[in-house]
């Protein structure tokens, strides 16, 4: 077999140097260790979206997720995970290998580890989260916990990261031929203190920044702040707000400032069923002038369950409820209205483009899970956006759906 390393642009790779990668990863990790532990993760998707493309489309996914776990002497630990998938879109079969997560572990002293590889990040920011190759460490120090860690996102599956920052990002994103993500040099550190006020809340502060190394014409740089709470409010109810700032460079164009806002309320209502009930809100920047902007993340989240938004310029209001109706079966109940910050960012296309109304409208939707056994796990859902409870699409805009059946099972 002859295998093709050779990157566009973009970074495509051939499915076959992938599967010789992953392969090359695993049989290292089959040589022998002390108190080695391993497995593998089948996972089945399926999932219906219609409304317009990309919206009409029928995916699936079959992939095989085997991991490896051994301590490296005393102070140190690896974990090896990968995907290999068979993936189904537009009336074609896709093989698709991946590297999911490298890490190699080492604790110097009690309270400090350093981490080395494809690491978990970010987990809860506005600016970035998800895996990225690099270094990071944790120390355990006045009363709190440091985070930080220097990353490279260009060897990333693309999907799997969603760095669409840029034009040239979003080309190289919707190219069918690309495999990597967009080429970035990210940075961050954040600190966490909780127990606050002798209570179960929590603060949390941090930065972050990114440098475009994609080269071309157009470059964009961006830095961030970021802030939240956590705090306990009358009877059972939680509360948590949290707020980020942006600077984002771009080349030919001036500096420009943009921010995002969050909030989030929850509480139990029956106790014995196990539920909670919550409300959540989030705010984003527009294209509002010359100096304010949309707020651009490092990686995109999406917002809502069925029109699945990119975060930029946009704002949601959401109620959610989850109920665990038997120890092995649970089921929950979602609603959420989308708000657009501008009118140029949001992207969707059966948008009014001479519209100028920030009402984009609502979505339902309702699903269940279910645990038969212990290493077994299905799940399913589904939901509908209706366009007209809005007025930010065109007049004969369909209703969008989407509808998601998931298996798993772990040996």
């Amino acid at each position: 077999m002859k295998v093709n390393l050779n990157r566009n642009k973009y970074g495509s790779i051939s499915p076959e140097a992938g599967a010789v990668f992953l392969a090359a990863i695993f049989f290292l990790a089959a040589l022998p260790a002390f108190s080695q532990e391993s497995g593998v993760v089948l996972n089945n998707k399926a999932e219906l979206k219609d409304g317009g493309k990309p919206y009409g489309a029928v995916e699936y996914t079959g992939t095989a997720l085997p991991w490896f776990a051994a301590p490296l002497g005393d102070k140190a630990g690896l974990f090896l995970s990968g995907g290999i998938s068979a993936w189904y879109s537009g009336e074609e079969w896709k093989p698709l290998p991946e590297i999911r997560r490298f890490e190699v572990t080492y604790d110097p002293r009690p309270g400090l580890r350093v981490e080395i590889g494809r690491l978990p990040f970010g987990e809860n920011s506005s600016a970035m989260e998800g895996l990225f190759d690099g270094v990071s460490f944790r120390l355990n120090a006045g009363g709190g916990r440091f985070r930080g860690g220097v990353f490279y996102t260009g060897l990333l599956y693309k999907k799997a990261a969603y760095i669409v920052m840029s034009p040239e990002d979003r080309a190289g994103y919707e190219d069918g031929e690309t495999y990597f993500a967009s080429r970035r040099i990210a940075a961050s550190v954040n600190w966490e203190h909780t127990g606050i006020f002798n209570t179960r809340g929590a603060f949390s502060a941090g930065g972050a920044a990114q440098f475009d190394l994609n080269g071309g014409g157009a470059l964009f740089h961006s830095q961030y702040l970021e802030a939240g709470v956590k705090v306990p409010l009358i009877g059972r109810t939680r509360a948590g707000f949290g707020g980020a700032a942006e600077l984002a460079e771009e080349t030919g164009k001036s500096l420009r400032a943009a921010f995002a806002l969050s909030a989030e309320f929850h509480r139990p209502l029956l106790p014995a069923l196990q539920d909670r009930f919550s409300l959540a809100g989030w705010f984003s920047s527009g294209r509002w002038n010359g100096r304010l902007g949309p707020f651009t993340p490092l990686t995109v989240r999406t917002r809502g369950k069925v029109l699945q938004s990119e975060s930029s310029s946009v704002a949601l209001l959401e109620a959610a409820y989850t109920a665990r109706l038997h120890p092995r079966f649970a089921a929950d109940l979602y609603g959420a209205y989308y708000f657009r910050t501008d009118t140029v960012t949001f992207r969707h296309p059966g948008i009014d483009r001479s519209s100028a109304s920030p009402l984009v409208g609502g979505e339902v939707y309702g699903g269940f899970t279910w645990a038969p056994f212990s290493d077994v796990l299905i799940s399913a859902g589904g939901g509908v956006f209706l366009p007209r409870t809005g007025k930010a699409f065109l007049g004969g805009a369909a209703p969008v759906y989407r509808a998601v059946l998931e298996a798993g099972i772990s040996f």
